[in-house]
């Protein structure tokens, strides 16, 4: 199955978009305005709706499939 955007809640296209960056959860908590906690949260879902375990795997595949 792909993933589209829409798949994605727009806060976690905001923190897919720093991910593949290479910003770290704290990173990425401060500049959203969130927690670390609630950083890692999303990107759970994140890994969850992309079929990946890892923050690579999840940069790879947002780029390669132009979600971010």
């Amino acid at each position: 199955m792909k993933i589209c955007e829409k798949d994605l809640s727009k806060r976690e296209i905001e923190v897919l978009k720093l991910v593949t960056e290479g910003k770290s959860n704290t990173q990425i908590g401060i500049m959203l305005n969130i927690s670390s906690h609630t950083a890692k949260a999303h990107l759970n879902s994140i890994f969850e709706k992309l079929n990946v375990h890892d923050r690579i795997c999840a940069a790879v595949k947002a780029v390669r499939e132009n979600i971010v």
